[in-house]
């Protein structure tokens, strides 16, 4: 399985952003992505599956949550 990581500005939104996408039946994992691949300095992220990433992206924008890049 392929996945992505959504990246967040904190681990207040990553947890938030969490709740919402397993409450749509989504999961996804938070994780701590290598500063080396945010140079933005994202410390959170959410690791999420190829299948459900375009419907996780979606939600997130539904309900005003931000990200940063998706790595």
């Amino acid at each position: 399985m392929e996945t992505r990581i959504l990246t967040m500005t904190s681990q207040t939104v990553a947890m938030k952003a969490k709740r919402l996408l397993e409450k749509n039946g989504i999961y996804v994992k938070i994780v701590r992505p290598s500063p080396i691949l945010t140079p933005k300095g994202c410390a959170f992220g959410l690791q999420v599956s190829d299948r459900v990433l375009a419907s996780a992206i979606k939600y997130l924008e539904q309900n005003d949550i931000s990200y940063g890049e998706i790595l």
